[in-house]
């Protein structure tokens, strides 16, 4: 593995309430009921046990550059504990003056003083699950949080100066209409976030045991999701932001538009995220490793069975994904398409060592199929970096808007694991908000 620097995501499963949307991996526990105190003490001596250990693997000289902590909901924990968890990784790893450390907050569940807390500790960043404003929405799916609540909760964290504010926003739950994501987008922009997170809402009831209890009668079907999605994009451009990818947008002078336009954007299970280059390291619960080189390794799930591996001085981790060559050919061309919205063939031949054409002749084709449906561009493009100046190279881009809304079936053609036909019929359940 090479010396690249580091991002860390720190997984904290607990939640005070149960969000029916929701298919993250979380433990739902009121603070106070019997056992609560207990296990989150037990967890998070777990956690330093595990950031301390994975800590000593690493070559020192490695910079942390990214902090990210997930959930469950982090503000579950108290200040004193966050500072406590937070004080271990800046003790166990080289952290740059300069790293992004952002955390996942529920308006719902956050003073004034909590956000204060975090921003002394050294937080730069907060992201905000707001998923809708629509009174009907928020009572269906369990989370009652009124605009003001919102409204009150970024006012704070304006008035503490953290660097940037972020909005998740969900549209496809069931009784969403164009017309209340209209008005969700609406009050989003009127808050100003830095940037939005707009994801489609992925119903899989079989695999995620509280969507059942969603009315799966009053999904709206595909076209009304499309237009809630070029709903957004309307919006959200014509109030001055960009659209990074996918389903992200930022403001122009926020690090994710900067990160778009000098090449280190990323995607992740985090979503659109900046640093491109570094490595990422997962603690906690259910946290994934990605070392783009060699492959995935996840922890286990289970909170209990995560305590007892660390407790009784084992790995937590469950499983991993070591990446074939094809693999990692095949994730840094889905990879440069998601971020650029262009794939740059010469790129991929210089870094991998590969003919672009010779490993990819049946995708091409359906490339030429795309074309005539107008999702995709094929064009030369003037090699600026490969050290042949004025050499032509053939370019494949994403049509605007076709092709940029319809990024994921472009990436399909690319996809070994998906159905051959699934850029063309669709692929049931095969992206989650985050794929």
């Amino acid at each position: 593995q090479s010396n690249h620097d580091l991002s860390l995501y720190v997984h904290v499963p607990f939640c005070e309430k149960l969000c029916k949307f929701c298919a993250c991996n979380r433990v739902i526990m009121r603070k106070g009921s019997h056992g609560a105190s207990e296990l989150v003490e037990r967890y998070l001596s777990a956690l330093e046990r595990e950031i301390r250990g994975l800590a000593a693997s690493f070559d020192g000289s490695r910079a942390l550059r990214q902090i990210h902590w997930g959930g469950g909901s982090p503000t579950y924990l108290t200040g004193g504990q966050i500072e406590r968890i937070q004080r271990v990784i800046t003790e166990s790893f080289n952290l740059s003056g300069e790293a992004e450390v952002a955390m996942e907050v529920d308006p719902r569940h956050v003073t004034p003083q909590e956000l204060e807390s975090i921003r002394r500790i050294g937080f730069t960043r907060v992201s905000l699950g707001v998923q809708d404003f629509d009174v009907q929405v928020q009572e269906h799916i369990h989370r009652v949080q009124p605009f003001e609540m919102v409204r009150d909760v970024v006012t704070t964290c304006r008035d503490l100066a953290f660097e940037s504010i972020n909005f998740d926003l969900i549209y496809g739950m069931p009784y969403q209409t164009p017309r209340t994501i209209r008005d969700t987008v609406e009050k989003s922009i009127a808050l100003s976030p830095d940037r939005v997170a707009y994801y489609h809402y992925a119903q899989i009831p079989e695999k995620i045991a509280t969507q059942r209890g969603m009315d799966n009668t009053r999904l709206p079907d595909s076209e009304t999701k499309l237009e809630m999605f070029l709903t957004g994009l309307e919006c959200f451009r014509a109030a001055g932001y960009e659209f990074i990818g996918l389903d992200h947008f930022a403001k122009p002078d926020e690090a994710l538009s900067q990160s778009l336009n000098d090449g280190t954007l990323q995607r992740n299970f985090q979503g659109m995220t900046t640093g491109g280059d570094l490595r990422l390291l997962g603690v906690g619960a259910s946290s994934i490793s990605h070392l783009p080189d060699v492959g995935f390794v996840q922890n286990v799930k289970g909170t209990e069975q995560y305590i007892a591996c660390l407790e009784n001085g084992e790995s937590p981790v469950e499983r991993g994904i070591r990446l074939s060559f094809d693999d990692r050919v095949r994730g840094a061309v889905i990879s440069q398409l998601y971020c650029t919205a262009e794939i740059r063939p010469w790129i991929i031949e210089k870094r991998l060592g590969i003919s672009f054409g010779e490993h990819f002749s049946r995708e091409v084709r359906i490339l030429k199929e795309l074309e005539r449906d107008g999702l995709v561009t094929l064009s030369d493009r003037l090699d600026q970096q490969a050290g042949s100046p004025g050499r032509s190279h053939n370019a494949i881009r994403a049509t605007w808007p076709l092709g940029r809304v319809l990024l994921r079936n472009i990436a399909a053609v690319f996809d070994a694991y998906l159905d051959p036909e699934a850029y063309r019929k669709g692929e049931q359940h095969c992206f989650s908000a985050n794929a």
